[in-house]
């Protein structure tokens, strides 16, 4: 099932590709959100009332604001770059994890997780390249990813004392509301191609958040983990059948120092965990 939901967030991303530059990135979140969640409604609408009624307005605020931010970056990169760069930029996800975990979550991280994270970054800085001609559009990725990171940090925060449903529930509905506001200035008409192409989007997007949603319920995090890197060969499928793209030299070179050291991270703390379980209480 993550492999299912990463290549439907690799397919979503070349929907919005195929949409090009001509809609405002703001309209196409709009669009996502909006279709993903009327598609997603038969499976909330069970929860009645509770689904939007919270105690914690500002935290999911905060939250829907990172993933707004995110998702923004990485939709203007994908339809400016190859979308394995991109993929292989938003892995850096798990590095900036690393390190926020310690001041906002007050998680301990070792100095084996800590260097791992550090060599990452490295990774990411062969892809920007900032020695030559410095890649702004994946620089805008890079921002992405950032707020990847502070958006995972927020549910897990969320998670402690709000159900899924309804952060799911309020955080789309916030991004619905924001990129709302922005249509006046930035609405273009789609065509009928491009309305068939903004309701796959939604679907997409509503599919891989169900899938990862039946994996995640059924199997540790710690198991799944490696699988959301299949994401990347599906990209790079998708990129080299559909638009012949060939990330540059230095991009598989980062991208894959950027994966080997999520995987070195993803290994390390499913050690602790094993010997935290099994040693004696």
């Amino acid at each position: 099932m993550v492999c299912v939901a990463s290549l439907t967030f690799a397919m979503m991303f070349a929907c919005v590709k195929l949409l090009g530059a001509g809609y405002s990135p703001f309209q196409v979140l709009l669009m996502r959100y909006g279709f993903g969640l009327a598609l997603s409604m038969p499976l909330l609408w069970r929860a009645g009332p509770a689904l939007w009624q919270t105690d914690r307005p500002f935290s999911h605020l905060i939250r829907a604001g990172y993933g707004l931010a995110s998702t923004f970056a990485m939709f203007y990169a994908v339809t400016r770059m190859p979308i394995a760069t991109v993929t292989a930029i938003s892995f850096a996800m798990p590095l900036f994890l690393t390190v926020l975990s310690v001041p906002l979550l007050g998680e301990s991280v070792g100095w084996r997780r800590a260097l791992a994270a550090i060599v990452g970054f490295c990774g990411v800085l062969v892809i920007v390249n900032p020695g030559g001609d410095l890649n702004l559009i994946a620089l805008v990725a890079l921002v992405g990813a950032f707020f990847y990171a502070m958006a995972v940090v927020s549910i897990r925060q969320l998670s402690r004392h709000e159900p899924a449903n309804r952060i799911f529930f309020l955080y789309a509905l916030a991004n619905i509301l924001v990129t709302g506001v922005a249509m006046p200035w930035v609405w273009v008409t789609p065509s009928l191609d491009d309305w068939l192409l903004f309701l796959l989007i939604g679907a997409l997007g509503a599919a891989a958040q169900y899938a990862f949603l039946i994996a995640y319920r059924n199997a540790p995090a710690m198991v799944l983990a490696p699988f959301d890197y299949s994401q990347i060969l599906f990209a790079l499928g998708i990129g080299y059948f559909a638009w012949a793209e060939t990330p540059a030299p230095q991009s598989f070179v980062g991208g894959g120092i950027v994966i080997a050291s999520g995987l070195f991270i993803w290994w390390r703390e499913r050690r602790l965990t094993r010997q935290a379980t099994n040693s004696p209480q």
